[in-house]
């Protein structure tokens, strides 16, 4: 009796692990190509890094592309990815691919467009430098899937909710509050020392705060970037906001689009948001701010 449950038992799990084998891998290799992607071409000159290898991952979706490869900066090379929607970039960032070499674990990526109001997100299992390739699932839920996903999210940082309390320091690493400014309109733009149009629009933002000195009005800057980084930058460069940085537990709320410009009112309601910038998007802001401090 006992060898006949045994016998059974071996054909089971015989049985399972060949069901096992036989499931589809969700999972895709894909080559990198050398240089950018056309549809790159209109940004790629006021990047501030070479591109130097790219590949478009396969979506089973009609309407958006996501691009990735490899860069190089100075004597630094990392990686980029981009999303395109009906042919158009709505989102590129810098990506760290680096492996976890503690935990050894696979790279989950998260992407936002459209003001963040939507999501798609990629595992990245290896990037063969060898072979030059790249192994990726997409990411719905945690769930492995053969498709892109496009999920809709809900967005802390929007017209119309309530600005979170973050936690922020100063360039001198002091403790920087914005709730010390209760009763006053805070402008807030979200940058960083890399992001070509922030660089772009920072003249035209130095205006509003020379514009707006003798009304009560407090312009913030924030970072993810290094204080080092930044205070390079800073040598070379007038940036007239207040100069702060944010918590890695707070920098999830500002995702990774830059810039991004935030105006919130003395009751801490957001009433202007904007993402993406450019050396006019001051002239919005200064409507704005006319708006609210009702001035001619």
């Amino acid at each position: 009796m006992m060898l006949k449950n045994n016998f059974f038992l071996m054909l089971i799990l015989t049985f399972l692990g060949s069901c096992q084998k036989e499931q589809k891998s969700s999972y895709k290799t894909v080559e990198f190509q050398k240089g950018f992607p056309e549809i790159l071409e209109p940004i790629e000159k006021n990047l501030p890094f070479k591109i130097q290898s790219h590949s478009i991952l396969e979506s089973n979706n009609d309407s958006i592309d996501i691009y990735i490869g490899f860069l190089k900066q100075g004597e630094q090379s990392g990686n980029w990815i981009a999303l395109a929607s009906n042919k158009q970039i709505k989102q590129f960032s810098t990506v760290d691919l680096n492996p976890d070499s503690e935990n050894i674990k696979e790279n989950d990526i998260d992407i936002e467009f459209n003001n963040s109001i939507n999501r798609v997100s990629l595992r990245i299992k290896k990037i063969d430098t060898l072979k030059n390739s790249i192994t990726y699932s997409w990411v719905n839920q945690s769930i492995l899937t053969d498709s892109l996903t496009v999920l809709t999210i809900d967005k802390p940082l929007v017209k119309g909710k309530i600005f979170p309390s973050i936690e922020l320091t100063d360039i001198n690493g002091e403790k920087f509050d914005l709730d010390n400014f209760n009763g006053q309109t805070i402008v807030v733009n979200w940058w960083a020392v890399w992001c070509a149009p922030c660089r772009k629009e920072i003249p035209g933002l130095n205006k509003l705060v020379s514009k707006y000195s003798d009304n009560d009005v407090r312009f913030v800057s924030i970072t993810d970037d290094s204080k080092d980084k930044v205070s390079s930058f800073l040598e070379k460069n007038d940036f007239e906001y207040d100069i702060t940085f944010i918590s890695e537990n707070d920098r999830v709320l500002f995702g990774n689009t830059y810039p991004k410009n935030i105006i919130i009112d003395n009751n801490k309601n957001i009433v202007f948001y904007k993402e993406g910038g450019n050396e006019n998007v001051w002239f919005e802001i200064d409507q704005h701010l006319k708006e609210i401090n009702n001035i001619e």
